[in-house]
C-alpha cells in the first residue's frame, strides 16, 4: 500500500533540512492517509535496505527518520520481523462525561477491566479539597486497569467519599462505575472540571500499560459533580499517548 507511493515522494537535497526529517515527514504523512484502523491486520512498512534505495540515503539517515516516528507511536518495531503501523489514533472528546466503559462500547470495542486494588483511606490533601471534604472524611480509592479489546490503555485512580456511597467497595467495580453510583446511591454525574498535563510514566506504570519506561503519558486530574452540583468523584488517570490524540469543539464568538 504505501510500497507504491514511496517512489513519488523525493526528498530535496538542495535545502538545509535534514534529511532523515524530511523522510519522516513524508512517512508520517503516507501513514495519515493510509488510515489504519482498529479492524485492518499488520501493515508492514518498507525494509530499512528498501527506504535507503528509495531515498539514496545511509543506513543511519532512514534508522533516524523511523526512530522519530517510533517515538511518535506511529510505528512500532519488532527483531527478525519488521516495521509496522501503529492502528489509527483514537480522539478523546474533551467536551463529553462519559464513563469509559461507554466511551470504548460506543466505539464497537470490547471494554474490560482489572481492579488492582479498593480501599478506604484519609486522601492527600489536594483530594480533600476538591471534594470538599474535612480532615478526618474517608474516600474510597479505587485503583483499575482499563483495557480495549484487550489491549491496556487506561490507568486510573477513582477518590469518592464514603460516606455518599456505603458498601461500594463491595459492588462490581469491573464494569462501569458511573452505573454502580447511580443504581446504587442515584448519583448521576452531571458536570466536571479537568486539568490535562504529560509526563513521562514510571517503570510500575509501563509495566501495566505494555509501553516502555518514560514513554509519554497524558495525565488527567477530573473532578465530577453530580445533579446537585457536589463534588462525588476526583479521577487521576494516565492515557497512552501513543495511542490518544486529545480532541476539543471551539465555537466562535461575537
Amino acid at each position: 500500500m504505501l510500497d507504491t507511493r514511496l517512489a513519488t515522494r523525493k526528498i530535496n537535497k538542495d535545502v538545509p533540512i535534514p534529511y532523515y526529517y524530511q523522510i519522516a515527514q513524508i512517512l508520517r504523512e503516507m501513514i495519515e492517509d493510509a488510515g489504519v484502523d482498529s479492524e485492518q491486520g499488520e501493515i508492514v512498512l518498507p525494509s530499512e535496505a528498501e527506504l535507503c534505495e528509495v531515498y539514496d540515503v545511509t543506513r543511519g539517515t532512514v534508522r533516524h527518520a523511523l526512530q522519530v516516528l517510533e517515538r511518535e507511536g506511529l510505528i512500532y518495531r519488532e527483531r527478525g520481523r519488521g516495521t509496522f503501523l501503529r492502528r489509527r489514533r483514537v480522539q478523546l472528546d474533551l467536551t463529553r462525561l462519559c464513563s469509559t466503559t461507554e466511551d470504548m462500547k460506543a466505539r464497537g470495542w470490547t471494554p474490560s477491566t482489572r481492579v488492582l486494588s479498593v480501599g478506604c483511606l484519609i486522601p492527600r490533601p489536594h483530594v480533600q479539597r476538591e471534594l470538599r471534604l474535612s480532615a478526618d472524611d474517608q474516600v474510597w480509592e479505587i485503583y483499575r486497569l482499563r483495557l480495549a479489546n484487550g489491549e491496556a490503555i487506561s490507568l486510573q485512580w477513582a477518590y469518592i467519599p464514603c460516606h455518599m456511597t456505603p458498601g461500594l467497595g463491595t459492588y462490581d467495580l469491573t464494569s462501569s462505575l458511573y452505573y454502580a453510583l447511580k443504581n446504587g446511591y442515584g448519583i448521576e454525574l452531571k458536570t466536571a472540571d479537568q486539568v490535562i498535563r504529560t509526563r513521562g510514566v514510571t517503570l510500575e506504570e509501563a509495566e501495566l500499560l505494555e509501553i516502555a519506561e518514560g514513554d509519554p503519558v497524558f495525565v488527567i486530574e477530573r473532578t465530577s459533580y453530580d445533579q446537585n452540583d457536589t463534588p462525588v468523584e476526583h479521577l487521576h488517570s494516565l492515557w497512552r499517548g501513543d495511542r490518544y490524540d486529545l480532541q476539543v469543539r471551539l465555537f466562535g464568538g461575537d
